[in-house]
């Protein structure tokens, strides 16, 4: 799958150490893209996802707590230095953290769940923002099913995180038309990644793949493509403020 028109094209993809951002850290490798590796507590897996990268393109590492504005910017700006500016920036740092059901969730929960989901896709737009003007570039955020149907199992806190980033994607698809730029989202399903290790049983991801009407759960190859999609202009140029659910058809809206 080759989209002509990311050969050369500089995309910082937040959250790369592993998992959903890894599989499109390298799959925007193969497109010729510079790319941004960002990782925060996990550098071996940032390391190893650049390594796969410079296999077959180029790219740099990157290092911010997500939550933090100071570091954020710097990330950003470091970024744009080594690329020579921004085409693609793809918000897909976040976290579950933990699974707190609403009636004793604690409050630091419920601030970090929203700062490590919302804020830091926040932060890192606002910094990108004057560079992907300059492209007329776009952002791709990552979301989840969870923001749809509310979450499960002490998923909420989260659920109501990632719908919020949601809402954000229409918003920031209005503001930023104007300058050429689009904004949509992906909402993954039950992606079998080191996610769903954490903070979902083997029996419970067996269960959601029997549902699944394609019978399966999803890769994080499956949500990498999707977003190589979205941020394609020759795939998807008309398309913002729009979502991509990727889960097999667990979850289907009219």
């Amino acid at each position: 799958m080759i989209f002509e028109d990311l050969k050369g094209k500089k995309v910082l993809v937040t959250g790369s150490s592993s998992g959903i951002g890894a599989a499109t850290a390298k799959m925007f490798a193969g497109q010729g893209c510079f790319v941004g590796v960002h990782y925060y507590r996990t550098p071996e897996g940032g390391e190893k996802t650049l390594a796969e990268v410079k296999k077959i393109s180029n790219g740099c590492l990157l290092k911010a707590d997500m939550r933090d504005k100071a570091q954020v910017f710097k990330m950003v700006e470091d970024f744009q230095k080594a690329a020579g500016g921004i085409d693609v920036l793809v918000n897909n740092a976040g976290s579950l953290i933990a699974r707190q059901f609403f009636a004793d969730a604690t409050e630091e929960y419920f601030d970090d769940a929203f700062a490590t989901n919302v804020k830091s896709t926040f932060l890192a737009t606002q910094t990108a923002i004057e560079g992907l003007k300059k492209s007329k570039g776009c952002i791709v955020n990552i979301g989840s099913i969870a923001g749809h149907v509310g979450g499960a199992g002490g998923g909420g806190i989260y659920a109501a995180a990632k719908a919020a980033v949601a809402t954000m994607t229409i918003a920031m698809a209005k503001e930023f038309a104007p300058f050429g730029i689009r904004v949509n989202s992906v909402l993954p399903g039950l992606i079998e990644t080191r996610f769903h290790e954490l903070f979902s049983t083997a029996e419970r991801r067996a269960k959601v793949a029997k549902e699944t009407p394609m019978g399966r759960n999803g890769t994080a190859e499956d949500v990498a493509k999707a977003i190589l999609f979205l941020a394609s202009g020759e795939a998807s140029g008309f398309i913002t403020g729009e979502y991509l659910a990727v889960n097999g058809g667990l979850h289907m809206r009219a």
